[in-house]
């Protein structure tokens, strides 16, 4: 059988983690699946695992295990949701967003519900299985036990209380609880663990890092693995999250604090305050016992550690029953929307035979932010050649993680002398040159392949347009609608132009051309970094000019530093950016105000 493990989310890793498992010991073939964001704190970096949809359509799967909402319609595989909380209360758990073929719950509660919507919309199955992520309930429920008992004894308390409030704004109680928790710490002495969603925000995780850094009984965790934290704590204090299910199967006790579900079985508060008097109740007389053991009942009663392996026995069966589904049927809206997200499907995928080899090639200083994403992007290239300037933000302590990347650590002179010294050190003849902070999409892989691979290329290098992205959002207009570069060439028929230092020219021996699809440029990661840029560039510009025989004057620091802006604003349509039109057009006026400033120092000196 051959399966995709598909995450959206961090979270998803413990809930497939179980799965996985299983899937090695049984021999089964299997990928990962993991958005950009999760790339730096993927935990299973030596199985196979891929960051691109088109890989995930060229494995051509028979099962997508997805512990998320969304997964594209046009895979191959039956798409299978696995959830990814127990709270059923929250907005859009019972929602039917037709990506999936089969439903595998939890326990009776949600087979019920999932049931009464099959019945409606007749396009999908259900099957009760429990949830992999609780199969360590059983596997692994004394193994945190010896680290609890350091802990306790370090901070000589018996008693571990965790606080994990959920990140939505309208929901967490994370703003309301700080001199609560700090008080509870103080009174009681118990250990207290923080430990907060990925998408919290910022500003409350920095209070309760401060409240952490204050008092020795408070400890503020970033451990991706909360389930440990869960094993060992003996109480928690939540709001409105899917967590405080999972705590209760452990036959603990929970306090919450403005809980919006409908069936609340543990003490939950209306108001903000006696946190203290609450704790101290629960753990003393632990008043809601019986109710706890309904919630399991219904929401989870499989103690046996095996819910994963009831999920892959469901599926198998499935298929032997209704083969293996090429793509799931939607209507316009849901397909816009998923290829909106992941892209639409590749079509005519490159399947010939590799005739040319590619040499991907980079030139690195100081991308720690960039670096692994750019490699694992250039993993369909033969080689990968990084040539870096003694950076010193932990880029080269990254690309040396990547033992498939050769990696050069040289003095960085100018642009075009690196780049020339980089380009020499490709093995292959066709080299495709990128900056870190740029990356090939599917669509613009596949052209790739197929055109280095075509019997009769009908060039010797390619311009691609590039999408200027600002943070994440995609700058339309600003001039960079037309910005183009040479990017793929064979080697032997190009060379840079040696009169320039910054922008530097690729001289082509042979016809060019421009390939269809386009390159993301994720250049922009905020004001200061982009307004660094341009004035580094400006300033290499002036280098340039020195050999030039005029010196800069009120036309150079005001005319062109206004033309600049106005052509890109107006004329080259910045102004239909918005804001974002406005700032990067300024600061490209900026790089040329800088250009003339430090032509000025240097005509002086």
């Amino acid at each position: 059988m051959r399966v995709i493990l598909f995450c959206q989310n961090a979270y998803a890793f413990g809930i497939l983690r179980p799965i996985r498992d299983l899937l090695k010991e049984q021999r089964h073939t299997f990928v990962w699946y993991i958005s950009d964001k999760l790339l730096d704190n993927f935990p299973f970096k030596k199985d196979p695992y891929t960051l691109s949809i088109l890989d995930l359509q060229r494995f051509e799967s028979d099962v997508i295990f997805v512990p998320g909402n969304e997964v594209p319609y046009y895979l191959r595989g039956l798409k299978v949701q696995v959830f990814h909380g127990l709270a059923g209360e929250k907005k859009g758990h019972f929602r039917i967003r037709h990506y999936f073929d089969l439903y595998l719950t939890q326990g009776p509660y949600f087979t019920k519900k999932f049931n009464e919507l099959k019945r409606k919309h007749q396009d999908f199955e259900v099957i009760e299985t429990g949830w992999p992520k609780l199969d360590v309930y059983s596997t692994e429920r004394t193994k945190y036990d010896l680290k609890k008992h350091e802990a306790l004894q370090q901070q000589q308390t018996d008693k571990i209380i965790l606080y994990a409030p959920t990140f939505s704004p309208s929901l967490t109680s994370a703003p309301f609880l700080v001199e609560e928790i700090k008080k509870l710490a103080v009174s009681t002495g118990y250990l207290i663990y923080l430990k907060f969603h990925d998408l919290m925000d910022p500003k409350w995780i920095a209070h309760y890092k401060k409240l952490a850094e204050e008092i020795p009984n408070i400890v503020f965790k970033s451990d991706k693995n909360i389930t440990k934290l869960l094993l060992q704590a003996d109480l928690l204090i939540s709001d409105t999250s899917s967590v405080i299910y999972e705590f209760i199967l452990l036959n603990k006790p929970v306090i919450t604090f403005k809980n919006i579900s409908k069936n609340i079985a543990w003490d939950n508060a209306s108001t903000y305050t006696g946190l203290t008097e609450k704790v101290n109740v629960n753990i003393e007389k632990d008043p809601f016992a019986a109710e706890r053991a309904h919630i399991t009942e219904q929401f989870h009663p499989y103690q046996d550690g095996k819910s994963a392996q009831r999920m892959i026995n469901a599926v198998t069966k499935y298929i032997e029953t209704n083969g293996v589904p090429d793509k799931r049927k939607l209507s316009t809206l849901r397909r816009l929307k998923i290829n909106s997200k992941f892209g639409k499907p590749v079509q005519n995928i490159f399947n010939g035979k590799i005739t040319n080899k590619i040499s991907a090639v980079l030139i690195t200083y100081n991308e720690d932010i960039h670096i692994n994403a750019v490699l694992e992007n250039l993993k369909f290239a033969d080689e990968i050649i990084v040539v870096d300037s003694n950076s010193t933000d932990g880029t080269i302590e990254k690309i040396k993680q990547h033992p498939e990347v050769k990696l050069i650590i040289r003095p960085f002179v100018n642009y075009t002398d690196q780049k020339s010294f980089a380009m020499d050190q490709a093995t292959h003849d066709w080299v495709l040159f990128l900056d870190a902070d740029e990356r090939v999409t599917d669509k613009l892989r596949n052209e790739i392949l197929h055109t280095v691979n075509a019997e009769n290329p009908t060039a010797v290098a390619y311009y691609f347009y590039r999408i200027f992205m600002f943070k994440n959002k995609v700058l339309r207009f600003s001039g960079w609608q037309s910005d183009k570069n040479y990017r793929l060439f064979r080697k032997s028929k190009v060379q840079f132009t040696k009169d320039r230092i910054v922008h530097e020219t690729l001289v082509v021996d042979g016809k060019s051309a421009v390939l269809k699809n386009k390159l993301i440029h994720y250049s922009y990661k905020d004001y200061e970094d982009y307004k660094g840029k341009m004035i580094k560039y400006g300033q290499m510009k002036a280098e340039e000019e020195l050999a030039k025989d005029y010196d800069p004057n009120l036309y150079h620091f005001i005319f062109r530093p206004a033309y600049k802006f106005l052509n890109h604003y107006l004329l080259r349509l910045g102004i239909l950016d918005g804001k974002k039109g406005i700032i990067i057009c300024y600061l490209n006026a900026l790089g040329v105000y800088a250009r003339y400033k430090k032509l000025r120092e240097l005509r002086k000196n």
